[in-house]
């Protein structure tokens, strides 16, 4: 698997939607949520973002932000919250491939590549969703982004 330093995100005009969830939930909330923005007069724009705050009670399910990037215009909501950008500099990048179960295990080599470098975590682990077959969550990918602080 190939680590890619200083990448960086971009995203403009933004739903953001926290909710605590089942890691193995993300990918049907996400594509529900793809689906369902023309309800609100939305459209997806690029792809879409999650992070993961920590586990809750029972180890499997976490607090998560899904930050979703739209045209259109954001009507205030109870349910989500709009966010102008978001930008993430100075990260490390790697693409995940196959089942959404063995996501950790592509993240612990990035996590140790970083370690490997003695570099510093900057962010929390950002997930970006490339593709998403959610009847069939073993064949996604993802690119994980973890922003750095370079000495």
């Amino acid at each position: 698997m190939q680590i890619t330093e200083h990448q960086s995100i971009q995203l403009h005009n933004l739903i953001s939607y926290k909710k605590n969830i089942r890691r193995s939930d993300i990918l049907r909330l996400a594509r529900y949520i793809s689906d369902n923005l023309n309800v609100l007069s939305l459209e997806l724009i690029d792809r879409i973002l999650f992070t993961e705050a920590g586990t809750q009670n029972d180890g499997d399910v976490f607090s998560t932000e899904i930050l979703i990037p739209v045209r259109g215009d954001i009507m205030r909501c109870d349910e989500f919250q709009y966010r102008p950008s978001f930008v993430l500099s100075d990260a490390v990048s790697i693409r995940h491939i196959g089942k959404l179960s063995r996501l950790s295990e592509t993240e612990s080599i990035i996590r140790k590549f970083i370690t490997e470098k003695n570099y510093k975590t900057a962010t929390p682990a950002y997930y970006s969703i490339v593709r998403n077959d959610s009847a069939n969550s073993s064949d996604c990918i993802i690119d994980i982004y973890i922003g750095i602080e370079y000495d």
